[in-house]
């Protein structure tokens, strides 16, 4: 899946914790999830189109922009959640993402 797609996904849409068997975390929770997915995918898609960044270059950018992230802000299922959300991402960019986040 590119990045671009994540972008526009409504990547935690109620039906998609039910199919998780989770129940919907509170609604400020889910804007949350979803402003910070979405800021990360921007970022990670200016890394990504950046040519004068070689892989290793990139990829230290990638593990910094998943550091920055408020893991500390989300309870166990929700930093599954989002980690399962932004795996593709960074797959799509040819990096094993369970190695990064």
């Amino acid at each position: 899946m590119k990045i671009e797609e994540l972008i526009k996904n409504d990547n935690y849409a109620l039906p998609l914790w039910e199919k998780r068997g989770l129940m919907p975390s509170p609604v400020a929770v889910i804007k949350q999830l979803e402003s910070v997915t979405g800021s990360f995918l921007k970022n990670l898609k200016v890394v990504n189109e950046n040519s004068e960044l070689d892989k290793s270059s990139k990829l230290e950018k990638v593990q910094k922009l998943v550091d920055q992230l408020p893991w500390d802000d989300f309870d166990t299922e929700e930093k599954e959640f989002l980690a399962d959300v932004i795996a593709p991402a960074i797959e799509s960019m040819g990096y094993n993402p369970w190695t990064i986040i």
